[in-house]
C-alpha cells in the first residue's frame, strides 16, 4: 500500500417537489437556488458533530506530479467524516490535471488493518471521481480511506505521492430509514439520506440523478450546494467525469 499522509430511472419533472422534502418546485432559478440550500442546510444540520484527524486537500505541491493551482481534493465534511448505511459506500474526489495515469483506494479498519485496496485508471481530464470499496463494510465501524495519486516510484519525490483521507462510519439503520432509503423514488431516497445525516448517500444519489435527463439541473444545482456548505466551492462545480468502479 501507498499511503502519505446507480443508476436510478428517469423521473418526471412532476416527482422533483420530492427532492426538497415536498415543496413545488418553480420554473425559476431564484427557486431552484433556495431549495439546494434548503437540501444542504438539512444534510449539514445531521452530519455527525465530532471531528476526526483526516486530510481533505492533497498538499499545494507543484512539482513532477499535479499540474496547475488545483488539488487532490476528498469530497466530505470539514469534519473528514461521514456517515453512510451502505455495506459498499460511493467515495468521491477530485482528481487535477496530473501526470498520474493511475490512483489507489485504500480502506483501513479501526485496528489500521486493510480491508479494501483498489487501483484505478484515472481520467484524462480533471473532474470528480467515484469509486467503492471491493469489500463490505461492517455496521457499527468506522474506517479510515486514503486516496493516492500514483506519479512516480521516487518516494524521495514529495510530488511522486499525493494523497487525501478521510473516515467513513457505517451505521446501521432503523427499519424505518432501511426503508426509506429503498423507496424506488430517488427523491425520496434523496430527502431521506439528507435528514439522516448520511453524506455518503447525498452524493452518491445526487451523482446519479445528474445522469438523468429529466432531473440533471436541478440535482446538479443541489450538488454545487452541498459542496459549497462544507467548504469545497472551488470544485463545486466540477464535472462528474467518471462514475462508480
Amino acid at each position: 500500500m501507498r499511503r502519505f499522509g446507480v443508476l436510478v430511472p428517469a423521473l418526471a419533472l412532476s416527482l422533483l417537489p420530492l427532492i426538497t422534502g415536498g415543496l413545488a418546485v418553480a420554473q425559476s432559478a431564484p427557486m431552484v437556488v433556495s431549495q439546494a440550500s434548503s437540501l444542504a442546510a438539512r444534510l449539514r444540520a445531521n452530519l455527525p458533530n465530532r471531528g476526526v484527524p483526516g486530510n481533505r486537500f492533497g498538499g499545494a505541491i507543484r512539482g513532477s506530479c499535479v499540474m496547475g493551482n488545483q488539488r487532490l481534493t476528498a469530497l466530505l465534511p470539514t469534519t473528514n467524516l461521514g456517515q453512510t448505511a451502505a455495506a459498499k459506500p460511493t467515495f468521491f474526489v477530485f482528481v487535477p490535471t496530473s501526470n498520474a495515469r493511475q490512483g489507489e483506494l485504500v480502506i483501513l479498519d479501526a485496528q489500521n488493518r486493510e480491508v479494501s485496496t483498489r487501483v484505478v485508471d484515472l481520467p484524462t481530464e480533471p473532474g470528480v471521481l467515484a469509486l467503492q470499496p471491493t469489500t463490505d463494510l461492517n455496521p457499527g465501524e468506522d474506517y479510515r480511506w486514503f486516496f493516492t495519486l500514483l506519479c512516480g516510484a521516487d518516494a524521495d519525490d514529495p510530488s511522486a505521492m499525493i494523497s487525501v483521507s478521510g473516515v467513513v462510519a457505517r451505521i446501521q439503520p432503523s427499519s424505518d430509514l432501511a426503508k426509506k432509503l429503498a423507496a424506488k423514488n430517488a427523491g425520496d431516497r434523496l430527502s431521506a439520506a439528507a435528514d439522516a445525516g448520511l453524506w455518503y448517500e447525498t452524493l452518491a444519489i445526487l451523482a446519479d440523478l445528474q445522469r438523468q435527463t429529466t432531473t440533471k439541473e436541478i440535482a446538479r444545482s443541489e450538488w454545487q450546494a452541498v459542496l459549497s456548505a462544507v467548504g469545497l466551492e472551488a470544485i463545486a462545480q466540477a464535472p462528474l467525469v467518471q462514475l462508480v468502479q
